[in-house]
């Protein structure tokens, strides 16, 4: 699946690197990340995150081997792109893509956990954009509804893998990692 092209030039990543605070760019499109989430969102990133890194641990040496959970802010590059994305969080299993600069590369898995003010671009053009980048797994956790859609890639496109209600084990990385959502 390919995105749709801008009519316009829309912003560069040289003028991305001249604004301040922090900000995604998205297919020439400037996003402005304040406000900065709210404490739940925090408290759900931080606790998905150490449950990730906990579940990598205790895989290190198997299937989950050298793989890291990062969270943000931390850019993005998804290669042949001129966008920079900051996913609540990252694994990525290949170090080669792990930069002094950020993320340069597909990661294994993106994590994004709706906001308000984030949730219609995390849905649509981060799903769109992941999808044909070839991101093999995005989780979506929706805070509210207390609920995470796991979306993996099959034959090009996202598939529901998995519907998780808040408390419940998901097997990510291609189902060789359990991890509890909420």
């Amino acid at each position: 699946m390919s995105l749709p092209e801008l009519k316009h030039p829309g912003y560069t990543l040289e003028d991305w690197k001249t604004w301040e605070g922090r900000w995604e760019l998205i297919h020439g499109v400037a996003y402005d990340m304040t406000p900065a989430p709210s404490p739940e969102h925090q408290r759900i990133s931080f606790q998905l995150q150490l449950a990730i890194h906990n579940a990598l641990e205790a895989a290190r040496g198997k299937d989950g081997g050298g793989c890291e959970v990062f969270s943000a802010p931390l850019d993005l590059f998804i290669p042949g792109e001129h966008s920079v994305y900051q996913p609540d969080l990252v694994v990525v299993c290949d170090p080669a893509k792990i930069t002094q600069r950020g993320i340069e590369g597909v990661p294994d898995l993106v994590v994004e956990i709706l906001s308000p003010s984030t949730a219609g671009k995390d849905v649509t053009r981060k799903r769109w954009t992941y999808e044909a980048a070839g991101v093999p797994e995005y989780l979506i956790v929706d805070p509210g509804e207390r609920v995470g859609l796991l979306l993996r890639l099959e034959d090009g496109r996202y598939q529901e893998a998995a519907r998780i209600e808040w408390g419940s084990l998901v097997a990510l990385l291609g189902g060789r990692l359990p991890v509890s959502l909420g």
